[in-house]
């Protein structure tokens, strides 16, 4: 009998995948890492790894070009992307509205939260050809072009465009995380969108769900040398996402003073499961963006939900859920 070989898979470290990188929850004959975006990306790419957490939209490009990837319904990282628009408090811009025919610099113009990002300001009225787009990083494929009535500059950054936004070589920013700042810089920028927890909330109680920019991708070759992988994934996803689900719900284990009231408008808000695995959980989602990104014109075909997912990720069903309450004196993952 031949021995199985030891498969690796590459995510970044969450709460929600922690259990998974120190071995709390194993998946059979799986070695998993934690390693940063750009390495597991390129890593499952490469085939240097099996799976790997990669960019939904990078994905979805993968698939529609017909390269041999499948993926899983799991979607590690999640972003209210609103909270990320920038100005300075001089250029007069007080809503997306405004943005219309000013200098906005984003990360890379095919970046998930950008394509989330342009659907807010089609809402708005401006369209992507409206701006001046500026990116700090290349595109991560070549084949990727933004449609020819869409101006893109590439112009190299620090501070995660802050220090472009500060030197008035652009009017915004558009970003995917809090760039690092200083307590000086903090008082030179605002967000575009204030009073941002209300926006958040109301973006969630209209659309019902919670921006997913991450997923977690595997090579069809992987999936063809083991037929069962793909319910292993899921499974082991699952069993790490609960036991976070069960950590997160003692606030003794945190270092924020609020934290029980957070968690609790928080399950009073997304209910028991705020971070949702499985197809039919993120079906209308996925419908949403593959509607925004074919609108945008990155995609030359109008992919469906569930040209994504291949029968077995379509059909697992995911139970993690947030309990109420929690043991005492329950410890902490290593």
């Amino acid at each position: 009998m031949t021995e199985r070989r030891i498969m690796t898979m590459a995510v970044q470290r969450y709460d929600r995948t922690q259990a998974l990188i120190n071995g709390t929850v194993m998946i059979p004959d799986m070695y998993v890492m934690g390693a940063p975006p750009r390495t597991s990306v390129e890593g499952v790419v490469s085939g240097n790894f099996d799976v790997g957490e990669m960019p939904v939209a990078r994905y979805l490009f993968l698939r529609e070009q017909g390269e041999a990837f499948t993926a899983i319904p799991v979607f590690p990282d999640r972003l209210f992307v609103q909270q990320y628009v920038y100005t300075r408090p001089d250029t007069g811009i007080k809503t997306l509205a405004d943005l219309k025919g000013k200098r906005v610099m984003v990360s890379g113009y095919f970046i998930t939260a950008s394509f989330w990002h342009r659907a807010m300001l089609q809402e708005q009225g401006v369209q992507p050809q409206d701006i001046d787009w500026y990116t700090f990083y290349p595109e991560r494929d070549a084949r990727m072009k933004p449609p020819l009535e869409v101006k893109t500059t590439f112009m190299p950054a620090e501070q995660l465009g802050v220090t472009r936004l500060l030197d008035g070589s652009v009017d915004a920013l558009m970003l995917e995380a809090t760039p690092p700042i200083t307590r000086e810089q903090d008082s030179q920028m605002v967000r575009v969108q204030g009073d941002i927890g209300n926006v958040q909330r109301e973006w969630y109680r209209k659309h019902k769900f919670h921006i997913a920019v991450h997923i977690v991708a595997v090579r069809q070759a992987a999936v063809d040398e083991r037929p069962e992988l793909i319910e292993d994934l899921c499974k082991g996803f699952d069993d790490a996402k609960a036991l976070a689900y069960n950590v997160l719900q003692n606030e003794r284990q945190t270092s924020m003073p609020l934290m029980r009231t957070y968690i609790d408008e928080t399950r009073e808000l997304f209910g028991d499961d705020p971070w949702p695995y499985g197809y039919d959980a993120n079906k209308a989602e996925m419908d949403q963006l593959l509607d925004h990104v074919s609108a945008q014109g990155f995609l030359k075909r109008r992919l469906k939900p569930e040209d994504l997912f291949d029968e077995p990720a379509r059909k697992y069903k995911f139970t993690a859920a947030m309990p109420f309450g929690s043991e005492p004196f329950i410890h902490p993952m290593p």
